[in-house]
């Protein structure tokens, strides 16, 4: 009704115009509006009875030769760098500073002056090492001495105190041993006159008292003189022996203590020497300035700069030894084998081409900034087998590495793979000159082409626009499992490119697949 009453006013407005114009007007946008419901209507028909899409971009398949050659820039150092590290010790210091150094780009011969570190606070470090080697000194002079009077003290025992107070007690116990032989002479004697009533009793009691004390004597001489050889003159050893070890281990002490603050002023004296670095051979300098990982300067290696302990403060190249590093993506990196050969562009040098070769592909990869937190990218270094003058430490190169060569396959271009759950299609114009969907097996594949083992003949026509007309392709229903996004394995560069779908191009008829990646 509203339709109906919409055509009777625009009836009413056209009777009403006095202007012809507007008559003409409104039917011509009638007659443009029914065109273009015809057009969809005829459209729609056209493609589902007939089932050929007039959109479809056709490739012709044909075999050639396939090359997957990997381009990626670099930067050129020396193969034989020798790097200058500061050797000196920097303890609780937060690094040495740099007093002198030669410019950047001298040419040095070895021995040569290069770098001096600041040794002001090791210098008052050395003047109190040696204080400390001189007390030390003095108590190894000490110690020897006493351990020397105590090896004469024994000999003195010995051969002095020890044979004198042996003497003294061997004539005590003579003199003891006469006297008690006399006392008892004399009580023999004196017993005959106490016989015949000379000498009464008392005398003669006097005389036995006598006897009894020259004996006791006597015993108690040879008692000390057996203490002596027995007991005191071991103890005295002991003790002596004992003087004398205890007197060696001081000094050994000492010495030792000696030794280490000796090694410590030699320590000293040999950080304060590597202080003065020079050259350990021929080369032209280059300063070992640190860059963080956008790009800026992290570390300026200049007079005043401090130096860590290890860290590099120049690097003497070989000019007559130079690679390439460079970073290879994670999905290349399996194509990229030590050996392979590689010719190398340096930047600048008018399109010389030099020769080169694999040296290493290292099996970590690098680390990475929150930026690249998914991307991965492994260090390659490409040995560059002819020498040129104007290679210089630094420059940049493009690599290009030849990884894989197959002669005669069939090849089809990168967009006309389509990726349907983890199969892969193409969309092959059959007999009748419609388009099915076809799956394939897909081999190695460069930037621009596919290898296809299976499912592809030569001279067959497939579609390079598969994304535009995938939705009118009778395409197998995926399982639960398929309907995750898959990305395209067999393809390493899908990861390279945007999200964005490639724009489809019609690919020229050449006869090899390098000769159309070369144009």
């Amino acid at each position: 009704m509203k339709n109906l009453g919409a055509s009777r006013s625009l009836y009413a407005r056209a009777q009403s115009s006095r202007n012809g114009r507007g008559l003409v007007a409104v039917v011509a946008m009638l007659i443009v509006i029914a065109a273009a419901i015809w057009g969809a209507v005829s459209y729609t028909d056209f493609s589902g009875s007939a089932g050929v899409v007039p959109e479809a971009i056709l490739y012709e398949v044909k075999r050639s030769d396939f090359e997957l050659a990997i381009t990626e820039r670099g930067e050129i150092e020396s193969a034989g760098d020798v790097e200058v590290r500061s050797e000196v010790k920097t303890k609780n210091q937060p690094g040495l500073a740099i007093l002198r150094i030669v410019p950047e780009g001298t040419s040095v011969d070895a021995g040569d002056f290069l770098v001096e570190l600041d040794s002001s606070a090791m210098q008052e470090e050395r003047t109190l090492q040696q204080i400390a080697v001189n007390t030390v000194e003095a108590l190894v002079v000490e110690a020897r001495n006493n351990y020397e009077t105590a090896v004469i003290a024994e000999r003195e025992y010995l051969e002095g105190t020890f044979v004198q107070e042996r003497e003294t007690l061997e004539s005590e116990l003579f003199v003891a041993e006469e006297n008690l032989s006399r006392a008892v002479e004399y009580l023999k004697y004196s017993k005959k006159l106490a016989a015949k009533g000379y000498v009464n009793d008392l005398q003669l009691q006097a005389d036995t008292f006598a006897v009894e004390k020259a004996r006791k004597e006597s015993d108690a001489a040879a008692t000390k003189l057996r203490v002596l050889d027995k007991f005191t003159r071991e103890k005295m050893l002991k003790q002596l022996e004992s003087d004398i070890l205890i007197a060696k281990a001081k000094w050994e002490a000492e010495k030792n203590s000696l030794s280490l603050e000796e090694g410590k002023l030699k320590e000293i004296d040999d950080q304060i020497a590597k202080c003065i670095i020079t050259s350990p051979r021929a080369g032209r300098v280059k300063y070992a300035h640190v860059q963080d990982r956008r790009g800026s300067d992290d570390f300026h290696v200049e007079e005043g700069a401090l130096i860590r302990e290890r860290q590099v403060i120049i690097t003497l190249p070989d000019a007559s030894r130079m690679r390439v590093a460079m970073t290879i993506n994670e999905s290349l990196v399996q194509y990229v084998q030590p050996g392979m050969p590689a010719a190398v562009k340096p930047i600048g040098a008018d399109g010389m081409v030099l020769r080169g070769s694999v040296e290493r592909v290292n099996q970590y990869a690098e680390p990475s900034g929150w930026r690249k937190a998914n991307v991965k990218e492994y260090k390659a270094l490409v040995r560059i087998d002819e020498s040129s003058p104007i290679l210089r430490s630094g420059m940049t190169a493009s690599v290009t590495i030849r990884s894989l060569y197959e002669p005669d396959v069939i090849q089809v271009p990168v967009q006309a793979i389509y990726q349907h759950g983890s199969e892969s299609y193409c969309f092959v114009r059959n007999r009748t000159g419609k388009l099915e969907p076809r799956p394939v097996d897909c081999g190695p594949t460069n930037d621009r082409f596919f290898v296809v083992t299976t499912g592809l003949e030569e001279a067959e026509q497939v579609a390079v626009n598969p994304r535009a007309l995938a939705d009118s392709m009778p395409m197998p229903e995926l399982e639960e499992d398929d309907r995750r996004p898959v990305a395209n394995s067999s393809n390493p560069f899908d990861q390279l490119r945007t999200d964005e779908p490639a724009k489809p191009t019609v690919a020229t008829t050449s006869s090899s697949a390098s000769e159309s990646a070369g144009g």
